[in-house]
């Protein structure tokens, strides 16, 4: 049954329903807009990654470190005792910097050392076998004999060593030199097993325990209340919680190892250097070297623009630094409960004054 309506158009007609023929229209295929295509350049252009230092530091090491305790300051509340003296601020955030970069650079660890050292000589027994315990023992022997021989008949010794110490010797250290990679292998694998027992990434709770009595850090914590000093060290934990310093140290390596990519690629020169690094310090490779260059220039124009506000002429005039520095050691020796405290027994009379 039909509906009463009106009738729709054909498809042969136009929208005032007259057909094609009649509106003078030529049906034609419409083509379909081309597909966006983003155009790459032929060539991406990186940041350079000799970047220049900026004026007041001494490393990278030093600006990223400086970066991530200005941030943690700044997000605690401002210290009371620098109410009178708040350009006080920056040689204290340099000084917390330069603690945690000697922690984790220049304190080499005397319990790795031993522990690699003590791995040598049974790594090359093992690996020598009999023949080159046998072989060790022959050129101790034929040494000892030498050096008795001569010990009470001359003044000094002859310049020339028998042909046999000699021919002992340069058996020994051609034996030593073919297991020296074995020795190599387990150095590392002693090393890695140390550093994942004891890392150095980040902010432990015992970090700054060890630290001098009139060092900054120790003395900040007895001068300031308790709980800032909770919240201060809380944040810059926070903050640091995978930072290395040496992290900054790769990107001051990092003209040199492009001078020496000749032969080998940067990223081989850098994957070398980087073991080094892990070996030495307890560092992991993290961020790619070109993102780590990008990013240290951001935080070193954030750091000077924050060393700028609190203390101007902190980074630039060497004097302003070295006298800010000094007074920032004297302010809180003065205001040292330790300090009074020792004073007091020192001034006070002995119980045997009278002896």
């Amino acid at each position: 049954m039909a509906v009463p309506g009106t009738a729709r158009p054909s498809k042969e007609q136009g929208r005032a329903g007259r057909s094609n023929a009649e509106t003078g229209a030529i049906l034609f295929p419409v083509p379909a807009p081309p597909i966006f295509r983003a155009r790459l350049p032929a060539v991406i252009q990186y940041l350079p990654l000799q970047l220049a230092l900026p004026t007041g530091f001494d490393s990278w090491a030093q600006v990223l470190t400086d970066w991530r305790v200005s941030r943690a300051f700044e997000a605690s509340p401002f210290p009371r005792c620098f109410n009178a003296e708040p350009e006080l601020a920056a040689p204290f955030v340099a000084a917390i910097s330069r603690a945690i970069n000697d922690r984790q650079l220049r304190h080499l660890s005397p319990e790795l050392m031993l522990l690699r050292q003590r791995m040598v000589e049974p790594t090359y027994d093992r690996a020598g076998g009999p023949s080159y315990i046998a072989l060790r023992n022959s050129m101790e022997a034929a040494q000892a004999r030498y050096f008795s021989q001569h010990y009470n008949r001359a003044t000094s010794l002859p310049v020339e060593l028998p042909a046999e110490v000699c021919d002992l010797q340069t058996a020994f250290f051609a034996t030593r030199q073919r297991h020296a990679a074995e020795v190599e292998r387990v150095e590392r694998a002693a090393t890695r097993a140390y550093w994942k027992a004891h890392p150095r990434h980040g902010i432990t709770d015992d970090f700054f325990d060890d630290a001098a009595n009139n060092s900054i850090p120790a003395m900040m914590a007895r001068v300031e209340a308790a709980w800032w000093w909770r919240s201060f060290f809380t944040r810059l934990q926070a903050k640091s919680k995978r930072h290395h310093a040496a992290d900054g140290r790769l990107l001051d390596a990092l003209p040199s190892l492009r001078a020496q990519a000749r032969k080998t690629t940067l990223a081989a020169q850098i994957a070398r250097w980087s073991e080094t690094a892990a070996a030495d310090w307890g560092w992991r490779v993290g961020t790619h070297y070109r993102r780590l260059a990008e990013y240290a220039d951001r935080k070193a124009r954030s750091t000077v623009a924050w060393f700028d506000h609190r203390a101007p002429g902190y980074l630039g005039t060497p004097t302003i630094r070295c006298a800010l520095d000094t007074r920032l050691h004297q302010f809180l020796t003065e205001l040292d409960p330790h300090t009074r405290l020792l004073g007091a027994e020192r001034d006070s009379l002995s119980e045997h004054w009278r002896n």
